[in-house]
């Protein structure tokens, strides 16, 4: 196994789920511990808890990567590190700290960024997916930007297919979707300039094509680091422009909303797609409400907590809406909207974050274990 410091594996999980795609109240990345370590074993868990960090010592495993952030809300959470009460989140976080090991949480920017995951998991369903569950911004800001940038003719192919794997480009069920236009760029270098093109002190004019392509809002950072690699010129010109169109909820776009909606290959009875959700998420019973539809054509996923999403889902017309909590009252609401919703409990609902993260680290060869702990009992 080649070795790997805890700085590269977040920039390999960087490449999946770039921490720009974290809502921003959300504390992401690597929360304790140095980037210099060397990995020696991977253990991952939704939260940190006592007995993951026995599972660590155990595997002697240096790193940790959870799902729910100890630290949380950002700017909110913890103000200091002191010895607490013995399983606490304070004490917890020192003890992983005095043992070296660090922890790295991957929450909404995976919930986001994870598509392979959310494919498998509908796959799991006996669903197709089709498209993502999309919140949509209550301060106006917008879900995609337009980028435009300008490319000379020899590299332009180069330039926009290095940007189009960055995943920009993507509008409902097409991918790779961009648009160009010939013109003449012109610049001077100024002395202490290294000009790809031209001379310093001499007026240049290139013929170049302007690109104009899309970007999921939270991508940019990705998309302007791969516009910067790929293109040859020393200072990069670029716009991004926010776009008022809402987005149609077509296609699973990388960064673009949470979770999948999917179609069933047939209709199944509902009693038997209840057993097929039981036995994906590995549950003996959930919460539904009082709608019952006779059969399951079509289905919606969100992890974690979903009552934001309710709306959203509804517009969509599906037969079941599966997630983690939605609370009593946008239960009931969604009944009379004619919408079963499935409640797994939260950490349930997230179960395909282990199996996603475990398959991550064989990909990259190192050592991992997952630690399948439920924190919630039924008494």
């Amino acid at each position: 196994m080649a070795k790997i410091t805890v700085q590269t594996l977040l920039r390999q999980l960087e490449t999946r789920i770039p921490a720009s795609l974290a809502e921003s109240w959300d504390p992401v990345g690597l929360l304790v511990g140095s980037p210099k370590a060397v990995v020696r074993g991977v253990v991952t868990g939704v939260d940190l808890t006592h007995a993951l960090l026995g599972e660590a010592v155990r595997k002697k495993a240096n790193v940790i990567v959870i799902h729910h952030p100890p630290l949380f809300p950002k700017g909110k959470g913890l103000s200091r590190l002191v010895p607490g009460e013995s399983g606490s989140r304070e004490q917890l976080l020192l003890e992983c700290y005095r043992l070296g090991i660090a922890v790295i949480v991957a929450h909404t920017n995976f919930d986001r960024g994870a598509i392979d995951g959310m494919v498998k998991l509908a796959q799991a369903l006996g669903a197709e997916p089709t498209s993502r569950v999309l919140e949509f911004p209550k301060d106006g800001r917008s879900l995609m930007k337009k980028l435009i940038t300008y490319i000379p003719v020899d590299h332009f192919e180069r330039v926009r297919d290095a940007l189009y794997l960055a995943g920009c480009g993507h509008l409902g069920q097409y991918d790779c979707c961009g648009f160009g236009v010939a013109g003449v760029g012109n610049f001077r270098p100024l002395k202490g300039a290294s000009p790809f093109i031209g001379a310093v002190g001499e007026l240049e004019e290139v013929e170049e094509i302007r690109l104009e392509t899309l970007v999921v809002a939270g991508m940019e950072a990705v998309a302007i680091r791969a516009l910067k690699e790929a293109h040859p010129y020393e200072e990069v010109a670029y716009d991004l422009v926010p776009l008022d169109p809402v987005p149609g909820m077509k296609g699973m776009v990388w960064g673009l909303g949470y979770g999948f909606v999917g179609k069933l290959e047939s209709p199944v009875q509902f009693s038997e797609f209840v057993r097929r959700v039981k036995r994906v998420f590995q549950v003996k019973s959930f919460l539904t409400n009082q709608h019952t539809p006779q059969s399951v054509r079509s289905i919606a996923f969100t992890p974690g907590s979903g009552s934001a999403f309710v709306g959203a889902v509804q517009s969509l017309g599906v037969d079941v809406y599966i997630t983690g909590e939605v609370g009593y009252h946008a239960s009931l609401e969604a009944a009379r909207n004619g919408l079963s919703v499935f409640e797994l409990g939260h950490r349930e609902s997230e179960h395909y974050f282990l199996k996603t993260i475990e398959s991550w680290m064989k990909e990259w060869k190192l050592p991992v274990s997952i630690l399948d702990e439920r924190t919630q009992r039924i008494i």
